[in-house]
């Protein structure tokens, strides 16, 4: 998408057509038509937008998005100057509240989006609820704030950390380290590998994490991670969230905006992880993009 930008030379303000075009995994290069010191009528703009178009280097080649997509997400990443610009930790706490809320619903936690607010605002139990649901309220936020400033590479401690964080003084029998049994997830077919296997499958995820760094847009390569996180299903408990936490450890460090998975796509996220589980991972790359553009962009007015 193109958008005219204005810049200041002496005393003289300027106009330039511009459009971001990614060019590598991790680089977006900004393309520029010199329009001139006033914005051309809206008829004369057409031959601007074709000598763009023909200066457009080839858009980078990604692995299941859809061209259209990619540029619709990367228009959003530079649009929304706030999420790199400004310390995560000031993000307004709705968006704690909420993302909150909707990861630990889809794991069958009890609170409702009002008593989730309550308990990170006072934190307090509202009456009624269950102690292992306030806890794992409070405990996705110490867990937020774990992964919103870790700088340093992917690796067993790094995971064990966050689900620590996610299940401490809950009911959770393992917490910090990798699960000693065998384990089922319900309403799934897959079955995940064995306790013994778990170590040396994390290894060589981790080492496939950082090649496909080099190749992957970052909306893949949070899509791959989780995908392949959650097949391995690493933990006794806290999986899922901590998951989609490493998705936004992602997004956050490519300077995308976080993301929430709205517990009410819980069947649609479920069917696109069963996908990639038959080695389908378009479906959920598709999936994340769509539910990134439907959080911060607003329709149309009719």
């Amino acid at each position: 998408m193109s958008f005219i930008e204005k810049q200041r030379h002496g005393k003289h303000s300027y106009f330039y057509l511009v459009k971001n075009v990614r060019i590598a995994p991790n680089k977006v290069k900004k393309l520029r038509v010199w329009l001139g010191r006033e914005i051309p009528k809206h008829s004369e703009l057409q031959k601007y937008f074709v000598e763009l178009e023909k200066r457009t280097m080839e858009q980078y080649e990604t692995k299941w998005l859809p061209k259209e997509l990619v540029e619709k997400v990367d228009d959003l990443s530079a649009s929304i100057t706030v999420f790199h610009k400004t310390p995560i930790n000031v993000l307004p706490k709705d968006f704690l509240v909420r993302y909150t809320y909707n990861t630990n619903a889809i794991e069958g936690n009890h609170l409702t989006l009002r008593q989730t607010a309550l308990v990170l605002s006072d934190r307090i139990a509202p009456e009624g609820t269950r102690a292992d649901d306030v806890i794992e309220a409070l405990n996705a936020l110490d867990a937020w704030n774990f992964i919103k400033s870790y700088k340093n590479r992917i690796n067993k401690k790094y995971i064990c950390k966050i689900q620590y964080e996610l299940t401490k003084n809950t009911s959770c029998r393992i917490k910090g380290d990798y699960r000693d049994s065998e384990v089922r997830i319900a309403g799934s077919e897959h079955i995940p590998p064995k306790p013994t296997d778990v170590p040396k499958l994390l290894e060589s995820l981790f080492a496939k994490f950082y090649k496909e760094k080099k190749t992957l847009h970052p909306i893949e390569l949070a899509s791959s991670l989780h995908n392949k996180f959650v097949n391995i299903h690493p933990f006794t408990d806290g999986n899922g969230r901590t998951a989609r936490l490493l998705i936004n450890w992602i997004l956050l460090r490519n300077k995308f905006p976080p993301i929430i998975i709205e517990v009410s796509n819980k069947e649609q996220y479920y069917k696109a992880i069963e996908d990639a589980d038959k080695g389908d991972q378009k479906p959920f790359a598709v999936f994340l993009a769509n539910q990134l553009l439907s959080q911060y962009t607003l329709p149309l007015p009719t």
